[in-house]
C-alpha cells in the first residue's frame, strides 16, 4: 500500500470515528435548542473553556511527544514505557487540576458567569479533566500502533452510549442543562476507563525516570503555548460575556459547532495518522514531495468541506434550530476560515517539532494573542458574537503567516504556497456568492444554486492546488476501480 493510499485509508477511518464522537452535538440539536436557551448554549461553552484552561495549565498533556518519542526508541519496552511514563506524569497533574477547580467552584462561577449559581456544573466538569486526559493517551497510543478499526470501535460505543444517556436525562428525565452535564460526565468516565484498561492491557505499565525527563523537556514549551492557544481560540466566550451577553455566548457556540466541522470531518482524522506518520517520513532521504501532496491534499479537502459548511449551513440551522438560535448562521463563515488557518499552522508547526524547537510555537502564539486581544477589544462592543468570530478569523491567518515564515528558516517544508492561495480566493468567493446573492428559503432553486456554486468551487480548488499530471493520474486509477468492480 502506498504513502498516500495509507494516508487517504485511515483518515477515512478516523474521520468516521471522530465524526461519531462528535455527532451527538448535531443529532441532539434540535432537543438542545428546544429544552436549552441560548444562554444555557452558553453556560456549556463556558465550561468547557473553563475545563480547557485548567487541563492546559495544571493537566501536564503531553500527547504531541508520545508520538515522537515513541518512534525514537528502538525496543518495544521502551516504545511502551514512553506510553505508560505520560499517561501517569498526566494523570497526576490532572488529579490535582480536578481537585483545584472543584475546590474553587464558587469564585469561579462568579468570575466566569457573574454567578454564583453555576458552582455545581464547574464541580461536575472538572471530572472531565482526568477522563478526558485518560481518553486521549489511549487513542493515541491506538493511532501510534496503527489499529484505526479500534479507534472506531470505542467511537461508536461512545456515541451510542452519550445519545442514550442525553435522550434519558435532557428528554425523558426533563433535566436540563444539568441533565447535560451529567451524561457527559458519565459517559467520559466510562469510556476512559474502559480504554485506559485496553492500553495498560497491552502495553504493560513500565516507568523510565530517563524517558520521563525527555518527554517533560520536549513538552515545557507546549504547555504554555497550548495555554496561550487556549486564549486564542477560546478566551472569545469569555469576552463576549463581558462585553455582549450570555446570549450572544450561546448563539457563538452553535455557530462554532459549524465552523468546527472541517476539523472533525477532515483535519482531525487527518492529524491523528499525519501526527504520527510526519516523524517516519523526516526520515527518509528526501520527503519533501510527501511533504507536499499531505499539504495539498488537506488543503484540498479543508477548503472544499469548507465551502460545503457555508453553503448549506444557512438551511440547515434554520431547519435544526430553534429561531432564537437562527442568528448564529453569520458568525458561520468566519469560523470556517479560521479553522481552515488553524489546521494548516498546525501543518507548518512540525517544522518546529522536528527541530526541537518547541518554544517558536509559544513565541507564535503570544504574539497571536496580542493581535486576536486588539481585535476582540475593538469589533465584540461593536458586532457581539460576529465580531468575534471576525477577530478569530484574523488572528488565525496572522498565525498562520507568521508560522510559515519562521519555519522556513528552520526547517523549511518547501510547499508551493501559491497554489494555496488561488485555492483560498476561490473559497472566498464562493462564500460571498453564497451570503449576498443566494435567498434564505428552502426552494428548490435555493437548493440547486447552492449545489452548483459547491461543485463549480471545489473543481476550482482541486485545479488550483494540483497539477494536471497529478489529476489524470487520480482520475485514471478511480475509472479502473469502478470498471474493475
Amino acid at each position: 500500500m502506498s504513502q498516500a493510499q495509507q494516508m487517504v485509508k485511515h483518515s477515512t477511518i478516523y474521520a468516521v470515528g471522530n465524526i461519531s464522537r462528535q455527532l451527538v452535538g448535531f443529532l441532539m440539536l434540535p432537543i438542545y435548542t428546544s429544552y436549552l436557551t441560548p444562554a444555557d448554549y452558553g453556560v456549556i461553552g463556558l465550561l468547557v473553556f473553563l475545563v480547557s484552561l485548567f487541563e492546559i495549565i495544571l493537566g501536564g498533556h503531553m500527547f504531541q511527544a508520545v508520538p515522537k518519542f515513541y518512534h525514537e526508541e528502538d525496543s518495544k519496552q521502551r516504545k511502551n514505557s514512553v506510553v505508560t511514563t505520560a499517561l501517569l506524569i498526566t494523570s497526576c497533574f490532572s488529579g490535582i487540576a480536578c481537585f483545584l477547580m472543584a475546590s474553587f467552584s464558587t469564585p469561579l462561577s462568579e468570575l466566569v458567569f457573574g454567578d454564583e449559581k453555576y458552582s455545581i456544573y464547574i464541580v461536575i466538569f472538572s471530572a472531565l479533566i482526568l477522563t478526558h486526559a485518560l481518553e486521549q493517551y489511549s487513542l493515541t497510543y491506538l493511532r501510534i500502533i496503527k489499529k484505526p478499526w479500534t479507534f472506531f470501535n470505542f467511537s461508536m460505543a461512545k456515541l451510542a452510549l452519550q445519545l442514550s444517556l442525553n435522550i434519558l436525562t435532557i428528554v425523558i428525565l426533563d433535566w436540563g442543562l444539568m441533565g447535560l452535564a451529567l451524561s457527559s460526565l458519565i459517559s467520559s468516565v466510562i469510556i476512559s476507563l474502559i480504554l485506559t484498561s485496553y492500553t495498560i492491557y497491552h502495553t504493560g505499565f513500565y516507568l523510565t525516570k530517563s524517558v520521563a525527563m525527555k518527554i517533560l523537556r520536549f513538552s515545557w514549551p507546549l504547555w504554555i503555548s497550548g495555554l496561550i492557544g487556549l486564549y486564542i481560540g477560546s478566551s472569545n466566550r469569555y469576552f463576549i460575556r463581558v462585553f455582549s451577553s450570555l446570549d450572544d455566548v450561546g448563539l457563538f457556540e452553535l455557530a462554532a459547532k459549524f465552523g468546527a466541522i472541517v476539523g472533525v470531518l477532515i483535519w482531525s482524522p487527518f492529524s491523528q495518522y499525519w501526527q504520527t506518520e510526519r516523524f517516519a517520513i523526516a526520515q527518509t532521504t528526501n520527503p519533501y514531495p510527501a511533504y507536499s501532496l499531505a499539504f495539498r491534499l488537506i488543503t484540498a479537502l479543508l477548503l472544499i468541506s469548507g465551502i460545503a459548511v457555508n453553503t448549506f449551513s444557512t438551511i440547515i440551522i434554520q431547519i435544526m434550530s430553534a429561531p432564537p438560535f437562527h442568528p448564529a448562521v453569520d458568525a458561520v463563515p468566519f469560523l470556517v476560515l479560521s479553522g481552515v488557518f488553524q489546521s494548516l499552522t498546525i501543518f507548518n508547526n512540525f517544522s518546529f517539532m522536528y527541530k526541537n524547537r518547541t518554544l517558536e510555537l509559544t513565541k507564535n502564539n503570544i504574539l497571536t494573542a496580542v493581535i486576536i486581544t486588539i481585535f476582540y477589544l475593538v469589533l465584540i462592543p461593536q458586532f457581539g458574537f460576529v465580531g468575534a468570530s471576525i477577530a478569530l478569523a484574523g488572528g488565525s491567518i496572522f498565525q498562520y503567516s507568521y508560522a510559515l515564515h519562521i519555519a522556513n528558516k528552520i526547517y523549511p517544508l518547501k510547499i508551493n504556497q501559491i497554489s494555496f492561495l488561488k485555492a483560498t480566493v476561490a473559497f472566498l468567493t464562493a462564500s460571498f456568492l453564497n451570503y449576498s446573492l443566494i435567498p434564505l428559503d428552502l426552494s428548490l432553486s435555493t437548493l440547486s444554486a447552492k449545489a452548483l456554486i459547491t461543485i463549480v468551487f471545489s473543481v476550482l480548488v482541486v485545479l488550483c492546488l494540483f497539477e494536471r499530471v497529478e489529476i489524470e493520474y487520480s482520475k485514471n486509477r478511480l475509472l479502473s476501480i469502478l470498471i474493475n468492480k
